[in-house]
């Protein structure tokens, strides 16, 4: 399968309540929410093309994230990676969306 951009994102749906732990195909995880923007990376299938970042609503930013882009390069061809992109301070209670992202 090879997917273009713009890959829809998998949106989260909101549950009154939560199914017991071990009844759920699958295992169950739970991690913190970070405030800030919903991106895939898309890294390119074939030499000298370029890894793609997709926001949420299709926007491509890649030219934004050059350290993305040096990382990216290790990563296998062909691989879609969806996440949310935030900035980490260690002095702070939380996670900061990066500046001008979208």
């Amino acid at each position: 399968m090879v997917l273009k951009p713009p890959v829809e994102p998998m949106l989260a749906q909101a549950r009154e309540t939560l199914p017991p732990l071990c009844t759920s195909p699958g295992r169950m995880a739970v991690q913190p929410k970070f405030d800030g923007f919903r991106a895939r990376l898309l890294t390119p299938l074939r030499d000298g093309d370029p890894m793609l970042l997709q926001m949420r609503r299709g926007a491509l930013v890649q030219d934004r994230f050059d350290d993305l882009a040096a990382a990216a390069q290790s990563l296998p061809a062909g691989l879609v990676l969806a996440g949310e992109l935030a900035v980490l301070d260690p002095t702070a209670s939380s996670a900061s969306p990066p500046c001008n992202a979208a």
